[in-house]
């Protein structure tokens, strides 16, 4: 799967809310994430590759809970952070961890969001509140590997405007924000 995906930092919310209230996109789900980020920099540093493995912990709703190992490839584009995406569930976070660990992967950091999620047509739009780094808008959209992604971006881009954002667009990690990578 490809992950299309741009965000913004904004200052706050409020006029993000009425625009899509306005656009008729609906609100999914309140959730609050805990990822932990690994990396084995003897193996290959995804600091210096633009990869990502992280272990993400979610509660939703604030009652089920699911936990998620993710790998993110390279970003494919110079103005998105459009990446190659594999996800699968795992029961037990600190197992997943431990054997992580076990080949050789070391915990780099954790970063802490709280995340509404809303949806418009086929896209998902996130308002992230992410812990010492500041607020953000995510829109993104989910397609197979070999399409193009170019019409997904500019459809992307159209639906910013419509939030009235324009600028603040931000391709680093919340990893490299937080100054655990470096730009």
């Amino acid at each position: 799967m490809i992950e299309v995906e741009v965000k913004a930092h904004v200052n706050d919310f409020n006029d993000v809310k009425k625009e899509l209230k306005k656009l008729g996109a609906k609100k999914v789900k309140i959730e609050y994430q805990k990822d932990t980020y690994f990396n084995n920099p003897a193996y290959r540093d995804f600091e210096k590759s633009d990869e990502a493995l992280r272990i993400r912990n979610t509660t939703i709703n604030n009652e089920e809970s699911q936990i998620i190992l993710t790998y993110k490839g390279p970003k494919m584009d110079d103005v998105s952070k459009t990446r190659k995406e594999i996800e699968v569930s795992v029961d037990d976070s600190k197992n997943a961890g431990l054997i992580l660990e076990n080949l050789g992967f070391k915990p780099a950091a954790d970063v802490e969001k709280n995340r509404t999620t809303y949806s418009f047509n086929e896209f998902i739009i996130t308002l992230d509140k992410v812990h010492n780094v500041g607020k953000f808008v995510e829109i993104e959209k989910e397609m197979s590997e070999g399409e193009d992604f170019k019409e997904a971006l500019d459809n992307i881009f159209k639906i910013y405007k419509k939030l009235g954002i324009e600028d603040g667009f931000e391709r680093r990690s919340y990893l490299e924000l937080m100054g655990i990578y470096k730009d």
